[in-house]
């Protein structure tokens, strides 16, 4: 609990007695600034807030209750404290001035040292936590009386013959929640009873002899700075004791304010009213606070969340980039290892039609010269060889076609986008590619079940299945060539086949369109099926791989949220590889699409 080094704003304060009191603030350490009318204090506000004001009862604008009015109606100079003085000290003026929303009237002739006790008491800081309390709620003020049998406070007023203070009917009257602690050993806010509001006001009889008021009030100090419950203290002394020093022990103790014996009803339950009218003020500008900085906590915390958000979209972009590169570069590899099937199953073709080319023109050349001569049947005879000819020359023809439309197709750099695929067709595009490797001793089985349509990436049959058929191929012949070596003959026939089918979702709700591939190669080992889908991991000899081919495409089954997995063939003791990626219903593929 400190005193800050305040800001003192003078209203409407002229002539000698204002210039001795602004230098008795001065030699306080406390800041102090003039407004001739209270118009032109609030129109400083716009630049500066003062931490107290303090005004004459009237001022030549309005009144010190007008001016009270105006404070409390503005939450930002609502818990600005005012202090009134007065000409000459009167119980009754003293009090409406409090009613009106006064935090302190004291005299022009008040003790110096008891007027900066009540300044700095007004001045005084707490470290508060006025949220522990259930915002948003009406509750009643809460004041406990501190005293006991023999008391002051006991016998304050004429009470001395009740089984409780007078000051508890008077309070209650004034609509407080009245509590009286009789026993001070007992009194600890940091286990008060549930269900109960702590007080925000302590009244404590400084003239107990029962106890040491002014040591409870350094105990109340030290449970507030513990529980930070900004609960205030107003001490009651005897009657002739209202002095500068006991200000000054009382102010250090932790008090508030301080009334003696002597005191008015009625003035005395303003000067509660005060203090607990303040300190709820205080509370309610304190919570609006803390909610204005919850608000933009919550505000930058979304800033940074839309912000993270970006970043995580912008990588993901980058992410898909990459990926679409990888992929694209995977097959160039891969038609980099085809080349030569594809360069032999073009020049097949080609020297076909080359050869045909010179067996017709010297079929058409006789036909001429069959016609010529008048001689119908030599010409019909080799007009029909030259038709025969050039029917053989255009299948080979159509099969160099259907081979660089696969080409182009399998080249396209699309395949990181998300669009219908024709699933068979797409298979069907990648067998004509490996045709040259499969050769007439590996045949293709397929049995496509699931439907033909699928929202996904052509990369997924494009790059991951003819990864897939390759490898097998490649397992394939390396088995051949080590039975024909060892001299063994082959027992039935290599195939690789090739089924979808739609099953249950294994991991969300829905189903799963699943292409399986098994061979009747010699399989992968238990200990090499978890690396087989590892970068650069490969089994093939050194120079045949790169050990990227099933990494792609497990990168690529993975951008569509699905698994691939490699097992033993049941059937052929081969590989079996199982795609499973989730299958879209047709109002969802619109959806992604647009």
């Amino acid at each position: 609990m400190t005193v800050r080094s305040g800001n003192i704003l003078l209203i409407g304060l002229n002539g000698t007695g204002a210039e001795e009191f602004s230098v008795l603030l001065s030699q306080r350490g406390l800041q102090v600034a003039h407004a001739a009318s209270g118009r032109e204090a609030f129109t400083g506000f716009e630049a500066h807030l003062p931490d107290l004001l303090v005004v004459p009862a009237t001022l030549p604008d309005m009144s010190a209750a007008q001016l009270c009015q105006r404070l409390r109606l503005n939450a930002v100079t609502r818990g600005i404290p005012v202090l009134v003085l007065v000409e000459t000290q009167d119980a009754e003026q003293e009090r409406l001035i409090l009613e009106q929303g006064a935090d302190a009237c004291l005299s022009r002739k008040t003790d110096p040292a008891f007027l900066m006790f009540r300044i700095c008491a007004l001045l005084r800081e707490y470290d508060e936590e006025p949220l522990s309390r259930t915002g948003g709620t009406f509750r009643q003020p809460c004041v406990a009386v501190v005293t006991a049998p023999g008391g002051l406070l006991w016998s304050w007023h004429g009470g001395g013959h009740e089984t409780q203070p007078v000051l508890l009917d008077l309070l209650q009257r004034n609509g407080a929640s009245v509590l009286l602690v009789d026993d001070p050993t007992d009194f600890n806010m940091t286990n008060w009873p549930a269900g109960k509001d702590q007080p925000d006001c302590l009244v404590v009889d400084l003239g107990c002899p029962v106890f040491d008021g002014l040591s409870f009030a350094r105990t109340v100090v030290a449970l507030r700075r513990r529980t930070r419950q900004c609960v205030r203290v107003l001490g009651m002394v005897d009657a002739g004791q209202l002095s500068g020093q006991m200000a000054t022990l009382a102010f250090s103790a932790g008090v508030d304010d301080l009334v003696d014996a002597d005191i008015a009803p009625g003035l005395l339950g303003a000067r509660v009213g005060s203090l607990v009218r303040r300190k709820m003020v205080q509370d309610e500008t304190r919570r609006e606070e803390t909610h204005i900085e919850s608000a933009r906590a919550r505000m930058a915390l979304a800033d940074a969340l839309r912000r993270v958000n970006a970043d995580l979209a912008a990588a993901n972009r980058k992410l898909i980039e990459a990926q679409a590169k990888l992929v694209q570069s995977a097959k160039m590899a891969s038609l980099g290892e085809l080349a030569a099937g594809i360069a032999h199953e073009f020049n097949n073709p080609l020297a076909f039609v080359l050869a045909h080319e010179n067996t017709v023109n010297r079929s058409i050349t006789s036909a001429l010269n069959a016609v010529r001569a008048g001689d119908q049947a030599t010409a019909e005879q080799a007009l029909a060889k030259s038709s025969e000819r050039l029917a053989a020359s255009l299948v080979g023809l159509s099969r160099m076609r259907d081979l660089v439309v696969s080409l182009r197709r399998f080249s396209r750099l699309e395949e990181g986008e998300f669009a219908r695929l024709d699933v068979p067709e797409a298979i069907k595009m990648v067998l004509t590619l490996l045709a040259p490797k499969l050769g007439q001793t590996i045949r293709v089985v397929c049995a496509l079940d699931a439907p033909p349509d699928l929202f996904c990436q052509a990369a997924l049959v494009n790059q991951v299945v003819m990864n897939i058929v390759s490898n097998a191929a490649d397992a394939i012949i390396e088995k051949q060539h080590e039975q024909e070596v060892a001299g063994h003959q082959a027992e039935g026939e290599d195939r690789i086949e090739i089924t979808s089918s739609l099953e249950p979702a294994t991991s969300h709700t829905g189903q799963d369109y699943v292409i399986r591939i098994s061979d009747t190669g010699p399989g992968v080992p238990k200990d090499l099926q978890e690396r087989v889908f590892e970068p650069f991991f490969t089994t093939k000899p050194v120079g045949s791989g790169t050990g990227l081919g099933l990494a792609t495409a497990y990168g690529v089954v993975q951008a569509h949220d699905g698994s691939i997995v490699v097992t033993d063939a049941r059937e052929s003791g081969g590989a079996c590889f199982t795609l499973r990626v989730p299958y879209r219903a047709e109002e969802e593929r619109r959806t992604h699409a647009a």
